[in-house]
C-alpha cells in the first residue's frame, strides 16, 4: 500500500500544466483504471469483513456502518459498496470480468441491477451477457439489458398503467419564492418534456456560465412563459393568464421596503421586478388612506407593437455577448428605466433573451447600490 501511495503521490506532485494533452490523456485512462482495480479491492474486502462478521468484531453494527466510519464514506456510497459485495455471489461472472477489467464498473452495475431485478433467470444467462455487453458503451449497455429485461419479464415499471399509478409532480413554495419541483413523468410525457427543452437549448458556448442544470431551467422558463404569451390558454376572469405584480413606485424605482409582491404573495426582488417591468403591460391603481380603490387606470403595453417590430427589425436576436437566441424568446430592455422617467422609444430598447435580461438587472442593482 505504500508503494502505491508513493506512486500517487509523485504524479500528483507533476503540475498539471507541465503536462502534453496526450500525457493528460494517457494519465486519465490509467488513472481510471487504477480507480476501478481499487473498487474491486474494496468490495472484496468488504466481502470478507462481512463474511467473518468482523463489523461486529471492530464494533459497528453493519458493514455498512463500518465503511461510514473507517472509510469516512457516505451512507449512500456504503451502502452500494456493500451491495457490489453481495453481488460477487449472486453474479460471480459479472464480478470477475469487472476484476478482469474487462467490464467497467457502470457496465458491470447495470448487471448487478439486473441480477436483483430477475434473480430466477438472471444466472442462466449472464455469461451470455457479459460478452455481449463487453465491446459496448455503457450506453449501449443499458439499452440492450433493458431489451433483454423486457423479453424476459415484460414491460414491469414500463407498463403504461403502472406509470400512469406512479406519475405525479409537486411544486412546492420556498423562502424567497423560489419553487421546488419534484415528481415522475410517464415515459411519453418524459420525451415531450425532454424534446422541448432540447429544442430551447442549443449547445452551450465557451463564454456562457450555466451549468446543464441552469440551462434547463431556463429552457422551462421559456417554454412557460412562451406558453402564457402565445398559446391557446384558457381565458381566467375575462384575460388569459398572466405574471401579475403589485407595486408601489419607489419598488419600481429599485427602493425595497415598501409593494413589491405578486398577487399570490411572493415578495420579489426589486431587480427582479425591474426587469418585469421592463417588457409588460402597466395598469395605475390609486389608493385613498384606508387601501380603497380610488381609480383604476386602462392597461396599457410599455412597448407597442410597432417599436417591437422596429426593434426586432434592427438587432434580430439578443444582443448578450455571443447569445444567439430569437426574438421570439426575448424581452426587450430598457437602457434608461421608463419608471426612472425613460424614454420608451426604439433607440433606448434592446433585445435581451431572458438570462442576459436578468444580468442586465443584477448588474443594473449593483451600481445602484455602489451610488448609495
Amino acid at each position: 500500500m505504500s508503494e502505491l501511495r508513493s506512486v500517487l503521490d509523485q504524479m500528483a506532485a507533476v503540475a498539471d500544466e507541465d503536462l502534453t494533452l496526450e500525457e493528460l490523456a494517457t494519465d486519465i485512462a490509467e488513472l481510471a483504471h487504477v480507480g476501478q482495480v481499487v473498487d474491486v479491492l474494496v468490495t472484496r474486502k468488504t466481502k470478507q469483513i462481512s463474511d467473518r462478521v468482523g463489523h461486529v468484531e471492530l464494533g459497528y453494527p453493519s458493514p455498512t456502518a463500518f465503511l461510514v466510519d473507517r472509510a469516512r464514506m457516505s451512507a449512500g456510497h456504503a451502502k452500494q459498496v456493500v451491495s457490489r459485495a453481495n453481488a460477487s455471489v449472486t453474479a460471480p461472472v459479472a464480478f470477475g470480468a469487472w476484476a478482469d477489467g474487462r467490464l467497467s464498473t457502470d457496465q458491470t452495475h447495470h448487471l448487478f441491477q439486473l441480477a436483483e431485478t430477475v434473480p430466477d433467470v438472471f444466472p442462466a444467462a449472464e455469461e451470455m451477457l457479459v460478452g455481449i455487453i463487453e465491446p459496448l458503451t455503457v450506453g449501449e449497455t443499458a439499452k440492450v439489458l433493458e431489451y433483454w429485461r423486457q423479453s424476459v419479464q415484460g414491460p414491469g415499471d414500463l407498463d403504461p398503467e403502472s406509470q400512469l399509478a406512479r406519475r405525479g409532480m409537486s411544486l412546492s413554495r420556498t423562502m424567497g419564492g423560489m419553487r421546488r419541483v419534484d415528481g415522475w413523468l410517464t415515459a411519453a410525457a418524459g420525451e415531450a418534456l425532454e424534446t422541448a427543452l432540447n429544442a430551447l437549448m442549443p449547445p452551450p458556448r465557451p463564454d456562457d456560465p450555466r451549468s446543464p442544470r441552469q440551462r434547463r431551467h431556463d429552457a422551462l422558463e421559456d417554454l412557460a412563459r412562451d406558453w402564457l404569451d402565445h398559446g391557446d390558454t384558457p381565458v381566467v376572469g375575462g384575460e388569459k393568464p398572466h405574471i401579475s405584480v403589485i407595486a408601489d413606485i419607489p419598488a419600481l424605482q429599485g427602493i425595497a421596503g415598501g409593494l413589491h409582491e405578486t398577487l399570490n404573495g411572493d415578495i420579489l426582488d426589486v431587480n427582479t421586478l425591474r426587469m418585469l417591468a421592463c417588457d409588460c403591460s402597466v395598469s395605475r391603481i390609486v389608493l385613498g388612506p384606508g387601501s380603497e380603490v380610488l381609480d383604476i387606470g386602462r392597461r396599457t403595453r410599455v412597448w407597442t407593437a410597432a417599436q417591437r417590430r422596429a426593434i426586432i427589425a434592427r438587432d434580430r436576436q439578443c444582443q448578450g455577448d455571443g447569445c444567439e437566441v430569437k426574438p421570439e424568446w426575448c424581452d426587450i430592455h430598457h437602457l434608461d428605466h421608463w419608471a426612472d422617467n425613460g424614454r420608451t422609444s426604439v433607440d433606448k430598447g434592446k433585445l435581451f433573451c431572458r438570462f442576459h435580461h436578468t444580468l442586465e438587472h443584477l448588474e443594473e442593482g449593483r451600481r445602484r447600490r455602489a451610488r448609495t
